[in-house]
C-alpha cells in the first residue's frame, strides 16, 4: 500500500517524523510462494520512506542562472515526461512564472548528490520586497 503525504513544519521536526518512520518495522505475511521473490512465510518489513518534496528556495536575485545551472542541470523537466503536465498546473496553482532560459554560467559548489537526486524546476517568483529583503 502506498499512502502520499505532504508535510509542513520547522524541517527538523520534520526530518525527525521521517527518521522515525524509516525507523518502523512492520509485521508482514506472505501469503503466496514467490510473491516479491520471497518464499512463503513471514517478516518483518521496513517502512519504505521515498520523499516527494516541495521546496521554496530565496536568493539572492543575481544568482538566479547560478542556482538553476547547479540545481536544474540546464534542464529541470521531470524524468517521466507524463509529469510535466502535474508540473505546469502545480507552476499555475501557486502563481509562479515559467523558469527562465538557462545562460551558461557558475555553478555553486555543492555535494554531489545532486547528480544522484531528480530535481525538477516548478517556476520562479521575484521577491515581494523591491530590496530582497524578503529572503531574511
Amino acid at each position: 500500500m502506498h499512502l502520499d503525504i505532504i508535510t509542513r513544519g520547522p524541517k527538523w521536526h520534520v526530518d525527525n517524523l521521517i527518521t522515525q518512520l524509516q525507523g518502523t518495522y512492520l509485521p508482514w505475511t506472505c501469503a503466496k510462494e514467490g510473491t516479491a521473490g520471497l518464499p512463503k512465510g513471514n517478516y518483518q518489513m521496513q517502512m519504505r520512506v521515498c520523499p516527494v518534496q516541495l521546496w521554496d528556495l530565496s536568493f539572492p536575485r543575481e544568482y538566479t542562472h547560478t542556482v538553476i545551472n547547479t540545481l536544474l542541470k540546464g534542464n529541470g523537466k521531470p524524468i517521466n515526461s507524463k509529469y510535466q503536465k502535474f508540473v505546469t498546473m502545480l507552476r499555475m496553482g501557486m502563481g509562479l512564472k515559467k523558469l527562465p532560459k538557462f545562460k551558461p554560467t557558475k555553478v555553486l559548489p555543492i555535494s554531489v548528490a545532486v547528480q544522484h537526486t531528480e530535481v525538477i524546476g516548478i517556476g520562479i517568483k521575484p521577491d515581494r520586497f523591491e530590496d530582497g529583503t524578503e529572503m531574511v
